[in-house]
Order: C-alpha cells, then structure tokens, then sequence
C-alpha cells in the first residue's frame, strides 16, 4: 500500500496539485461565504437585531423618517421636510415589518397592502402625546385619508421595490441552498480524489493550506466591503446606499470568521509540514 501512495505520488504533476489547490481553495470559500450570507443577510433574526446595534440605530431612523417625511409632504402634513420627526422606538417597529415581510417569509410575494396597514398600525400605535407635534399632525391626517392611507405609504416608503427585493432575497436563497449542497459534494469529491495521490500527513498539509487561502480571500474581500460606507458617502444611492450602511458591521463578521478559519487552517498546516 506505501508503495501504491509512492507512485501515486509521481503521477501528478505540479500543474496538477496546483489545480487541486485552487479548486479546493475556491470551493472553500465558497462554502464559507454562502453559509455566511444565508445565515446573516438572509436571516431575518439575524437582520432584526443587526439594526438595533447602536451604529446602525442612527441608519434605520434616518431611512425610516426620510420615507415618513415623504408620507407628511404627500397627505399635507409637513411643515418641516428636514424634521426627523420618529424616534428609535418609534421606527423600530417599522423596520422589523419591513424585515419580516423581506426575509421572513420564504415565498414569492404580489402584494404588498398587508405590509402598508402594519406600517400605518405601527404610526397610530407608536405615536403618542409625547412625540413630536409634526409626528402627531401625520398621526391625524392619516386617519382622514381612511383607504387612501395604505396606497399612500405603499408610494413613499417604496414598497413595490421591497416587494422586488424581497422576492429577489426568496430566489438568492434558493439558488444558496442549492450551491452549498452542489459545492459540499464537490469538496467531498475533490478529497476523494486527492486521496489517491496524497497520504493522510500530505492530504491534511494540501487541504489546510487551502483553507488558509480561503480565509485570506474572505478577510480582504469582506474588509473591502466592510470600509466602502466609511471611506464613501453612500447616502446618495438610495436602498444600495442603506443596505452598504448596515452591512459594514455584518462584514466586519466575515472577516472575523476569514481570521478564525484561517488560524484554525494554519495550525494543522504547521503540524502537518513535510518538515515536521
């Protein structure tokens, strides 16, 4: 059997291992990042509690009363357009419906009126004597629209794109479950076949160092991503800018996880060195 190893061994070429390498590195990472993205960005829980960190607290009430100024300038009920007329506790409900409707339920969506009167029951509920008078004058109007209420917040808090985006999310995380499994069966399939030319010490050196890079590559690209909103004023470009705004944070996790994977590679790597 040692003998079968060794001339296994002069089977494959340089070329050969290298392609292993990168194939295998490539498909790590991809393990990685998918199970990250489903498991963050897709994960409604997840989202639910990432907004309520305090650096994103000042994101999700900004993009909430820019939407809720909108409502007051479309009923008649603004007198001051630079107002910020919701707290944190008042938009807080609202963005959780938002995130529930998005990323809560695994299914296409056509309509969006359920979301429009949660968002109305969140502004007649959360609205009270001590919220600001601006607030309390959309409280009012809103309640003489009656029916045309929902049709106004379906317009100026965009909730035909979240609707989009919302059924974009159902397809990504179709297409996540259906890459992982496909990725997991090839890394299984590449090992299988890595085992016919390496021994167990070899094999152990070749798929760790992979891991190493992987973690590299998700530790710079999630970095990268992760200082965009800091280096860029991104407010300007709408729902992109908002969603770079709160992914800093989620990023800042990926690279968290990019230098776990990669030490927990490089000490088997080291251990498993031709040299030792």
């Amino acid at each position: 059997m040692a003998n079968g190893v060794r001339d296994g061994l002069h089977r494959i070429s340089q070329e050969q291992n290298n392609q292993y390498k990168q194939v295998l590195s490539f498909i790590i990472f991809l393990i990685v990042s998918l199970t990250m993205i489903t498991a963050t960005f897709l994960n409604p829980f997840f989202m639910k509690g990432q907004i309520r960190n305090s650096s994103n607290e000042v994101v999700v009430v900004r993009q909430v009363n820019k939407h809720f100024d909108a409502l007051a300038e479309t009923i008649g009920a603004n007198k001051n357009g630079n107002a910020n007329l919701l707290t944190t506790k008042q938009t807080q409900p609202i963005a959780d419906h938002i995130i529930d409707y998005t990323l809560g339920s695994p299914w296409f969506k056509f309509s969006n009126m359920k979301l429009a009167k949660q968002i109305l029951h969140d502004i007649d509920l959360n609205i009270d004597q001590g919220a600001s008078s601006d607030a309390q004058l959309v409280q009012e109007k809103l309640k003489e629209q009656e029916n045309n209420a929902p049709f106004d917040v379906i317009d100026t808090f965009n909730l035909n794109t979240i609707t989009l985006g919302s059924n974009i999310a159902f397809v990504l995380l179709i297409v996540n479950v259906i890459i992982l499994i496909m990725a997991i069966i090839s890394l299984r399939s590449l090992i299988s076949d890595m085992k016919l030319f390496f021994n167990s010490k070899m094999l152990t050196h070749e798929v760790t160092a992979c891991g190493m890079w992987a973690g590299f590559w998700l530790i710079l690209i999630a970095g990268i991503l992760a200082i965009i909103p800091v280096i860029f004023n991104v407010e300007g470009l709408a729902v992109l800018g908002f969603v770079l705004e709160i992914s800093s944070s989620i990023f800042l996790d990926f690279v968290i996880v990019g230098v776990v994977l990669y030490i927990l590679s490089a000490i088997p790597w080291e251990i498993s060195s031709p040299n030792n």
